[in-house]
């Protein structure tokens, strides 16, 4: 009875062993930054005519990133041989510093540990790259980390050019070797950060975990690792202790429509994807999500008891900080330090970790980094971090709302406003696919509803007609010319009607370069149905805005259901062919209906059932001009 006691306790002390090393390989992360000093004019308009290359308008990935003669030269695509050069008389110069997500992460780590960390603490044991090794002691490996350009002033939004992957003789040096070499088999803390799409390393830490389950995980997860997130890397949720994700990238890996500059300050807009990505991130299996959005915010959510989320929201960063040096505000290295406060905490203490405690400590800490022009902490701010840590154990949940939601509702809904009552005007919104794309009709239900709806009204065939009105999108794309739902408008001209207030701002793409809207006298001037396509992004603006609250009596929401696109996607492509934008749309689609099911609109469309074009444009429109029929029967009040 005894020695089963004693390999039961055995078990149980395996089980509950705390890591000894805190594991990070930087191979994959490590980049030497280099801020330009200044823009000239023409740089600038070299940097905004590749914006819309880079994911968020701020992170542009490339092939390569070299120095040439007296300037950069950028590979953009290296297939295509498409390059970029940028002289250094187009920007005085550059000055350099080691950076990278994980390793800003692993140098606000450091001095965070060292400042308030003990004797139980695991030690931080890093491998680099040998021109990095000065700055970050560590295992050498012989190689060059990628390097970053970094541009910003006041006349130009910060962009962020960056090599995909470090310089190094691949004959000579096996990268994953050195890796799992690094890693050992001992009881550790392992950080993980940006990989290459085809790296073994995810498959081979899940291994790891099903054998030693005390093993502790923390991903940083890349940019570059969202884009094949929901289909490559979904599942490696569940052997995660902690995921720190920025909030607009995550985003659209979840197929939410991209946050602009317009929602900069929609505050509760943000903390609304901010709980929606940090449930289903939940939901994957992650026991701990962190989610970064700049020096707008952060927050730290964890599964809790009965199927809820416990998250704590830290708004805007520079609030309730610790002042370090007024003159300063950038938020470049927020989020990676934000990230390495939670992940400090987590190592100190796992087995009981203050959520609020935390994120006080890491909103403090953030703080400290907004006011400073590295992304880093340095040595100098070692008395700030002392005092961060008392204030963080001092203080309850000052960042905001500490809430507790169902992990199995969706937490994305319009603000609540009271509707003004039956009137003559109803606004539909109708929901399906890209509202700005002219080549949608022939895949996406709801486009193709309008298209023809549209075609009827005008030979006479729909005879309610006059009681309809199908409101355009204006767009930038000439092969918008012929649509019912579209007009074609030049670049310039959407630009101008911009600057005179002429667009609703609740709608359309108003970023650097603009490109698709809905005017405000197209939505004025007609007493009956408005139908108007739109994103659930626009359609969530449009249910919480009061400007449409007085403009229409009611206002519908309708849903075209996506369940068999991708199936349609064969019968069409033998037609029309299928473009890489158009499979991504469905991809957004079929993410974007998860998120429909659970809002509940007033009304959802059938499935179809047509084995052709033709018969798919007609079974959609049916399916409209039903639902229309009956609104107007009801004289606008169903």
């Amino acid at each position: 009875m005894q020695k089963s006691d004693n390999i039961k306790n055995q078990a149980i002390e395996k089980l509950n062993r705390r890591p000894e090393k805190a594991l990070i390989s930087l191979l994959r992360s490590q980049t030497i930054d280099c801020y330009a000093k200044s823009l000239s004019s023409d740089l600038i308009d070299k940097l905004e005519s590749i914006r819309d290359l880079a994911m968020d308008g701020t992170k542009l990935a490339v092939d390569a990133v070299e120095r040439k003669d007296d300037g950069y030269l950028i590979t953009l695509d290296q297939l295509q041989s498409k390059t970029l050069f940028i002289a250094d008389e187009e920007t005085q110069g550059y000055h350099q510093t080691l950076g990278g997500g994980l390793c800003n992460l692993s140098k606000d780590l450091g001095i965070i540990l060292n400042v308030i960390g003990n004797s139980n603490q695991p030690s931080l044991e890093f491998l680099t790259w040998q021109d990095a090794v000065n700055e970050i002691p560590g295992t050498p490996v012989e190689g060059k980390s990628r390097t970053s350009l970094i541009f910003q002033n006041e006349h130009c939004e910060k962009l962020i050019v960056c090599e995909r992957g470090p310089t190094y003789d691949a004959e000579k040096i096996d990268v994953w070797d050195q890796e799992k070499t690094f890693y050992g088999d001992g009881f550790n803390f392992i950080f993980i950060g940006q990989e290459p799409f085809d790296s073994d390393k995810f498959e081979y830490i899940r291994q790891l975990k099903l054998l030693r389950p005390n093993l502790k995980v923390f991903w940083l997860v890349g940019g570059n690792q969202l884009k094949s997130l929901y289909t490559e890397y979904k599942s490696f949720f569940a052997v995660v202790d902690v995921v720190s994700l920025n909030l607009g990238e995550a985003a659209q890996f979840f197929g939410f429509e991209d946050l602009q500059k317009k929602h900069n300050n929609a505050d509760e807009l943000r903390r609304m994807y901010a709980r929606e990505i940090s449930r289903r991130t939940l939901r994957f299996g992650a026991s701990y999500v962190v989610i970064t959005d700049g020096a707008k915010g952060a927050s730290l959510a964890r599964q809790a008891r009965g199927g809820k989320v416990e998250f704590v929201y830290s708004p805007l960063i520079q609030e309730n900080s610790i002042l370090v040096d007024s003159q300063v505000r950038e938020d470049t290295g927020c989020g990676d330090s934000f990230a390495a406060s939670v992940a400090a905490y987590f190592l100190l203490n796992p087995d009981r970790f203050k959520l609020k405690e935390a994120t006080n400590f890491a909103h403090y800490i953030a703080g400290i980094i907004y006011q400073r022009s590295q992304p880093n902490l340095a040595e100098q701010d070692r008395e700030f971090v002392k005092l961060a840590y008392q204030k963080a154990q001092q203080s309850g949940a000052f960042v905001g709302k500490h809430e507790n939601f169902s992990r199995n509702i969706c937490q994305i809904k319009p603000a609540e406003i009271m509707p003004r009552g039956p009137r003559k005007n109803v606004l539909v919104l109708i929901i399906g696919g890209n509202p700005a794309d002219p080549s949608q009709p022939g895949v996406t239900g709801a486009c193709a509803a309008l298209e023809y709806l549209g075609k009827q009204s005008i030979s006479g065939e729909y005879p309610f007609a006059p009681l309809i009105k199908i409101v355009p999108r204006i767009v930038s794309n000439p092969n918008a010319n012929g649509r019912l739902s579209m007009k074609f408008s030049q670049a310039d001209e959407m630009t101008s009607d911009a600057q005179k207030g002429l667009f609703c701002k609740e709608m359309g793409n108003f970023e650097t370069t603009i490109k698709n809207g809905v005017l405000k006298s197209d939505l004025e001037g007609h007493e009956g149905v408005y139908l108007l396509r739109v994103t659930l992004l626009e359609a969530l603006e449009i249910l919480s805005s009061e400007d449409f609250i007085e403009l229409f009596g009611d206002i519908k929401f309708w849903h075209f259901v996506t369940e068999d696109i991708d199936e349609r996607l064969v019968w069409h492509a033998k037609k029309c062919g299928v473009s890489k934008e158009q499979s991504q749309e469905v991809i957004r689609q079929q993410m974007r209906d998860y998120l429909i099911q659970a809002l509940g609109p007033q009304y959802r469309f059938s499935r179809i059932r047509a084995g052709q074009q033709e018969e798919f444009n007609r079974e959609m429109t049916n399916q409209l001009i039903l639902r229309v029929n009956a609104l107007l029967s009801g004289v606008f009040r169903q």
